[in-house]
């Protein structure tokens, strides 16, 4: 299982490595080619989609979830209900969704023009291949989230490495201001349908079972008891998403899309540290999900704590760092497009936002692993509706910093809940998670950051080389201090076990 684990995590941190090179080097080049006001559009329509996509009504975490408990009893029967079911549903889905852009495309493109005038063709394709891409993306997500389910993370994440690198290269090559928009679109619309594909025809494989579609195994009653299932997990979804995505809808609504980079440039930095988090967790759902239903719960309760304590130690620095080191990398990135002081400002309020939450990074994977989660259900709604109301709120009075703000304060409400839900189904209290997964960080995080300030007071950042080289000088106080004080000699017993042979005898 260990080794399994580690296969899917790494795959997924090299997909995310390969993520995040791609948008260091592309997102200026969008940015210049396509303008502010295209890019801001894209960036609304996109928020769009993203709402639209909760309509899936947690179907990605069910499939998840019921094909590793299917597959941990070897029931292939019920392994092809749940991929019938679940791609009968999203196919639908999908298609609903997909006729509303195809409609708007032929009724009124004109929204979208800067000037309300006839829409050029560019955005008449935008709708079209939006509308393309919802309609392949959803039984997409089902035949990957049955990947997922049979912990073969390492192939979908091939896959998406190899897509997001053909997209960049057939973009930078082709892209012009007036084809720009549609170009990244109609890339993404293609991928989602060669991804399906290929899923698809792994899953026919022996190996895996030879699982395949047929309408003969679809089931109302396995349907309704995934929905039921889903619903917990969609209302979290939803209420994560209206947080996430409500933001860009604000400011382009309020201020209008040219507005929009400025706030979702930085955001796309922070950003990084929640996709780090999502990443290294993902592939735990359906682990959870295993030792559940073989009632391994001591098992669980071991692999939560170290699990969480590393990830705690990734992230809380990571943070600190973006404060004091991204807006400097901002603006040489983008070129000084952006007002310095507002970014940091930006900066500052979404890494509170994000981090508060990363505190406790595999609440929402193992609380759904065992059927706990109807406290997202209760808690999250709520949450985002404030989040929404403050947001409308702090824009009209701040301008682009209020959207931030107002992002920031219902975390503080929220963690602590969850929290103390994980603590009672892991048997501890919270004081002990605290003590245990987050105060171990303290100390090294504060010596790394005290560290950036005085280089940022004294030297500053004038270049990449400037920043790469504090990044690793403080990555690597860090890392040292965190190994020798905060880690207990039985974890870096565990983490030598890990390592590579060749690192092993260099540590």
């Amino acid at each position: 299982m260990l080794k399994r684990i580690l296969v899917n995590t790494s795959s997924s941190m090299a997909q995310l490595i390969v993520s995040m090179v791609v948008t260091f080097i592309m997102a200026p080049i969008y940015l210049k080619l396509m303008g502010h006001y295209d890019y801001g559009l894209r960036e609304m329509i996109l928020a769009l989609v993203g709402y639209m996509g909760m309509l899936d009504l947690g179907m990605r975490p069910t499939v998840s979830r019921f094909v590793s408990m299917h597959n941990a009893q070897k029931s292939r029967d019920e392994l092809l209900t749940v991929y019938a079911c679940a791609l009968a549903f999203l196919g639908m889905v999908g298609l609903l969704l997909a006729t509303f852009f195809w409609v708007w495309a032929a009724v009124y493109p004109e929204w979208l023009s800067p000037d309300d005038s006839d829409a050029s063709t560019k955005y008449v394709l935008f709708l079209l291949f939006v509308g393309a891409q919802i309609f392949f993306a959803f039984p997409k997500t089902v035949v990957g989230s049955v990947l997922e389910g049979l912990q073969r993370y390492y192939f979908k994440n091939m896959v998406n490495i190899v897509s997001t690198i053909a997209i960049a290269v057939i973009s930078y090559i082709y892209m012009t201001p007036e084809n720009g928009l549609a170009l990244l679109v109609g890339l993404g619309a293609l991928s989602q349908v060669v991804k399906l594909l290929i899923f698809g025809a792994v899953l026919l494989k022996p190996a895996l079972g030879t699982l395949y579609p047929n309408i003969r195994y679809f089931s109302r009653e396995k349907l309704r008891e995934m929905l039921s299932f889903g619903l917990k997990s969609f209302i979290q979804g939803a209420s994560s998403k209206v947080e996430r995505l409500s933001d860009r809808l604000v400011i382009g609504s309020i201020l209008g899309p040219a507005a929009l980079p400025v706030y979702t440039i930085p955001a796309t930095l922070v950003g990084y540290i929640s996709t780090i988090t999502m990443t290294l967790t993902h592939t735990f759902l359906p682990v959870f999900s295993d030792l559940s239903a073989r009632g391994h719960q001591g098992k669980i309760k071991s692999i939560y704590m170290i699990v969480s304590k590393l990830v705690v130690a990734l992230v809380i620095p990571m943070g600190v760092g973006i404060c004091l080191i991204g807006g400097p990398f901002i603006a040489i990135w983008m070129e000084g497009e952006f007002d310095p002081e507002l970014v940091d400002a930006i900066l500052v309020l979404l890494v509170t936002y994000t981090l508060v939450p990363m505190l406790n990074p595999f609440a929402s994977r193992y609380l759904t692993a065992i059927n706990k989660h109807v406290i997202f259900a209760k808690v999250a709604p709520p949450a985002a509706l404030v989040n929404l109301g403050l947001s409308i709120w702090l824009v009209l009075e701040y301008g682009v910093v209020g959207a931030a703000l107002g992002s920031v304060l219902p975390v503080f409400i929220v963690m602590p809940i969850f929290l103390k839900v994980v603590a009672h189904n892991l048997g501890i209290t919270m004081l002990q998670y605290m003590k245990h997964v987050i105060l171990p960080a303290l100390t090294p995080v504060a010596v790394m950051g005290s560290g950036l300030v005085w280089w940022r007071v004294e030297y500053g950042f004038p270049g990449y080389l400037e920043i790469v080289l504090a990044v690793v000088v403080s990555a690597t106080v860090y890392s040292v201090l965190y190994w020798i004080i905060s880690l207990r000699k039985d974890e870096r017993e565990v983490l030598m076990r890990v390592m590579p042979a060749r690192l092993r005898r260099n540590v």
